[in-house]
């Protein structure tokens, strides 16, 4: 069973880039909104009005910040509060910040959040997004770097995801036209090293077998990649050892939208989520009763202690910046932001 679900992110890869090459038909029909297509070219004569205006974009997030300012800087936050800030999120970010008022009443913390600078495409289909790399100061005064992503759901804008930036690392040079408009990557865009979609199961893929898997060469070795693979092996071999419990920990794909700019040097900023999972297995009951660690007990709707398996799940949003096509260099993960949003037991 293992060796069947360790192929799942190889497997889509592959199917993925096997429809990539040998697919002929028309693809998705969504009508394109704002001129050209994604990755072409345009002369400012030819530009056309976007669906989403850097005008509209600014205000959409300076909303989207004042509110979730003025909310999480209630003590102690009431159940309205709480859905209202839950209502100012969706995808990645909705579970995010489900699980931390979940286990705090006071979560999450209160942030300070600096002048935005705005990466909105010109050409997309709905539902529209863009990104914004914005500073962000916590209560204790610490300040990191996000990328946010935005998405238009229901008439209103939501914060899709917020990743940090990995300390040294920073966003690259995004490639925006004479208005300032940057240019939104096709899903199975093959102008760069990954296309969009490949690259979530690719770094899972990294991030489970390291630099022995089908990933090496196609994703940096690091802390978000071969890193955890790393670390994995590491638990796997303490839990050999105990003849009562084992481990597991594996990565997939979340289902969440991928989205993905293109840089200045021709390559792309890719915005996805990853959803890790850990389990502890109880090899032959009852040899060895499983607690649900103190701090995840408000995740966990059953009893405290776990007669079979008891499994952690993180949403994990990440940026990462893959090269131009041919560029014969890896990925690279430059921003992360993950915390466990769910806890399962039998």
């Amino acid at each position: 069973m293992r060796a069947h679900r360790r192929r799942g992110p190889l497997a889509l890869a592959l199917a993925l880039v096997t429809c990539a090459a040998a697919c002929s038909g028309p693809g998705d029909q969504t009508p394109l909104k704002g001129g050209m297509p994604p990755g072409s070219t345009s002369t400012p004569a030819a530009l056309a009005a976007p669906p989403v205006t850097l005008a509209e974009a600014d205000e959409a997030l300076e909303g989207v910040l004042a509110v979730e300012g003025v909310l999480n800087g209630a003590t102690p936050h009431l159940s309205a509060d709480r859905r209202n800030a839950l209502a100012q999120t969706c995808d990645a970010q909705y579970d995010l910040t489900f699980a931390a008022f979940k286990v705090s009443r006071d979560a999450p913390p209160h942030r300070t959040w600096g002048r935005p600078r705005l990466l909105v495409p010109r050409v997309q289909r709905a539902p529209y997004w863009f990104a914004a790399v914005v500073s962000n100061e916590d209560s204790a005064g610490g300040s990191r770097t996000a990328v946010l992503t935005l998405t238009e759901r229901d008439d209103r804008w939501c914060v899709s995801s917020t990743a940090l930036l990995e300390p040294g690392e920073r966003v690259p040079e995004i490639a925006e036209d004479a208005e300032g408009y940057a240019t939104a990557l096709d899903q199975d865009d093959r102008s760069v090293e990954i296309s969009p979609r490949l690259m979530p199961p690719l770094h899972a893929t990294a991030a489970e077998q390291g630099t022995r898997g089908i990933a090496a060469g196609l994703v940096e070795k690091g802390r978000r990649t071969t890193g955890y693979a790393e670390e994995i092996a590491a638990e796997r071999a303490k839990y050999k050892k105990d003849d009562c419990q084992g481990y597991d920990s594996i990565f997939g794909a979340s289902g969440y939208p991928v989205r993905a700019l293109r840089t200045a040097d021709g390559g792309a900023m890719v915005m996805y989520a990853l959803i890790r999972t850990d389990t502890l297995t109880n090899k032959v009951p009852p040899c060895a009763m499983i607690r649900v660690p103190e701090h995840l007990e408000p995740l966990y709707s059953g009893p405290t202690t776990v007669v079979k398996e008891l499994r952690i799940a993180e949403t994990q949003p990440y940026v990462s910046v893959v090269p131009r096509r041919n560029a014969h260099a890896p990925a690279r993960i430059i921003a992360y932001l993950g915390s466990v949003t769910k806890v399962f037991g039998t």
